[in-house]
């Protein structure tokens, strides 16, 4: 009896092990795999551990392999996938099966699967056939897995620190893409015969999300470098965040120009977080457009360098404002709303004369883009983006600007209106002591408002300038001189001739300021913002045409007049000269008797 029962223990105990299940469960297991793929891939593994009593199991050196011999036959029979996979798993941990359940009621349930550092490599091979040949509807989960189990449940998937290799064979020469460090956590996947009716559930899951950490990339034209230290999606929450997302030029100005061999704005970006959330999933995986309630972009710090000094190839900015820029997006998009918050906005200008740079700040920008869209069905009936932005112009003084772009205006319609508030002129030298060659000595702002129409080919609109006590100096350029030299006594002249110190004046005059500028095929969006503006401002402070042409007439008559005095001067010192040697040559002539 004793030794019965011994035995019946033993059998007990390699029941719970898994014995009796582990062969069964490894021939369902590879058959699943190849039923379900029409043999093109097989598993391997080196080693499958089953423990029955802990429902516990663990695979390791798992592979999924394809099948070469039958890939390329169905390239012939013109049935072959795009898509062809390779993945090797060096551990694949499975907790909690219903092993017993899965073998007597055709019900496979699995707490968890943990998949550490899979390797995958995807090879792209897009066939002609595949978007002509009716091939029929493809089955679905269930389908594939009803003449084994009724049902599959998987509370939870994990797959930690992904290597994703992305081979297109596409072009003449194959290209790779290699990504690293990706996440991703399913949960709660049913598969059966109801479960793809049910409206909650995203693809069989509750939920899926992604997780991609420290991702760097070059440009196509390999000229900047964009790197983040996180993206996260999830589908549960129809949210992407990217966290510290920044986006570089490989070169310094000198070399970024050299290498790109023609003009173009240099931009330096850097956000600390952008969230798009509310997004379409549905529509984003069957027509590959993103469709979005809000885009959230956090502490960006935009920077923008032009260079009018560039002395090669002159690029052409017509069509490539940003709303038109948006229109060449290859992806089909449209937010409801974009919100930019706490970010600050450099704009920088080398200057061809003064070989200078001119800066222009925002600080502490938030604003609100409304209908940022390239879709052609929506701008259709909303043909409109508008934006409204709070900034510190120069960190000095409040400004409020509204933009309305026009999406589906061939020149590229918009306008641009806003406010100015008070700040010390003083501020504006970083500007206009570059690009104008003024220097701004003193200048009490205390209101300008401006409402400019504008499109690809010139810009007109009007402005009010409010200020008082304006005193400026010209300044030239001398060859040899890095510094910009002052030009005291025409300056004194524009001061009293042309520069109006206050506006309105002592009388109550107020002086409009109309803007009526052309556009330069190679002038940049930014620089025409601002050029538009300083149109504006010079008849606002007195300087128009009549009185540039006074002071001209006076600095011309005063000119002639320094010039003959000059000559008066250089003629009365020569002639002093030969007096003088005409008696030293007398002089010399008696010492000689």
């Amino acid at each position: 009896m004793f030794i019965a029962g011994g035995s019946g223990w033993y059998v007990y105990k390699r029941y719970l092990a898994g014995d009796k299940w582990k062969p069964l469960l490894q021939v369902k297991l590879k058959e699943l795999v190849l039923k379900s793929t029409d043999s093109l891939y097989h598993i391997e593994y080196a080693d499958f551990d089953l423990n029955l009593a802990s429902g516990d199991a663990m695979l390791s050196d798992f592979k999924l392999v394809p099948d070469t011999a039958v890939y390329n036959h169905l390239v012939t029979e013109h049935k072959a996938p795009d898509n062809l996979f390779k993945l090797s798993v060096k551990k694949l941990t499975i907790k909690n099966i219903g092993a017993k359940k899965a073998y007597k009621d055709k019900v496979l349930v699995i707490d968890n699967i943990t998949i550490d550092k899979p390797d995958l490599t995807i090879i792209n091979k897009r066939y002609s056939f595949n978007d002509t040949v009716k091939i029929g509807k493809p089955k679905t989960p269930y389908q594939i897995i009803k003449n084994i189990f009724k049902q599959l449940r998987i509370d939870s998937i994990s797959l930690k620190d992904i290597s994703l290799n992305y081979i297109n064979k596409n072009q003449p020469v194959t290209r790779q893409t290699a990504i690293k460090h990706l996440d991703i956590n399913i949960s709660r996947i049913l598969v059966d015969s109801l479960s793809a009716l049910d409206s909650t559930r995203f693809y069989y899951t509750k939920g899926v999300e992604v997780i991609l950490h420290d991702y760097k990339m070059f440009t196509p034209d390999s000229m900047y470098r964009a790197g983040l230290k996180q993206i996260y999606f999830s589908t549960a929450k129809r949210e992407i965040v990217l966290d510290g997302v920044d986006f570089t030029p490989r070169y310094n100005h000198t070399n970024f120009y050299k290498k790109l061999g023609t003009s173009a704005d240099i931009f330096t970006l850097k956000f600390k977080k952008i969230a798009i959330t509310g997004i379409d999933l549905q529509r984003f995986l069957r027509d590959q457009k993103l469709y979005a309630v809000t885009m959230d972009v956090i502490n960006a710090n935009i920077g923008i360098f032009s260079n009018s000094n560039y002395k090669g190839k002159k690029s052409i900015k017509i069509g490539k404002d940003p709303h038109q820029a948006l229109q060449r997006v290859a992806l089909d998009m449209k937010l409801d709303k974009l919100n930019l918050s706490h970010s600050t906005i450099i704009y920088s200008e080398l200057d061809a004369t003064t070989q200078q740079t001119g800066i222009i700040t925002f600080n502490n920008t938030t604003g609100h883009f409304f209908n940022v869209t390239n879709d052609p069905d929506i701008k259709k009936n909303r043909p409109l983006m508008t934006a409204h932005i709070n900034t510190r112009f120069m960190n000095a003084g409040p400004l409020q600007v509204n933009f309305r772009f026009n999406l589906n205006a061939r020149d590229g319609a918009f306008n641009y209106s806003g406010t100015l508030g008070k700040f010390d002129g003083r501020i504006l030298d970083k500007l206009v002591e570059p690009l104008a060659m003024v220097h701004v000595k003193s200048a009490d702002v205390e209101r300008l408002t401006f409402y400019v129409n504008a499109n690809n080919y010139g810009g007109k609109g009007h402005l009010e300038f409010y200020y008082k006590n304006l005193n400026v100096e010209l300044l030239k350029k001398v060859e040899g001189q890095r510094q910009l030299q002052t030009q005291g006594f025409i300056s004194k002249v524009a001061n009293a001739l042309i520069i109006d110190n206050d506006n309105p004046d002592n009388k109550g005059n107020f002086r409009p300021g109309p803007i009526n500028l052309k556009r330069e095929p190679t002038t940049s969006f930014f620089s025409f913002l601002y050029k538009g503006l300083l149109d504006g401002l010079k008849p606002s402070v007195g300087f128009t045409k009549k009185t540039e042409g006074t002071v001209n007439k006076v600095v011309n008559k005063v000119s002639s007049l320094i010039n003959k005095f000059n000559k008066f001067k250089a003629d009365r010192k020569q002639r002093k000269l030969e007096r003088q040697a005409r008696r030293d040559s007398i002089t010399n002539l008696k010492k000689n008797q």
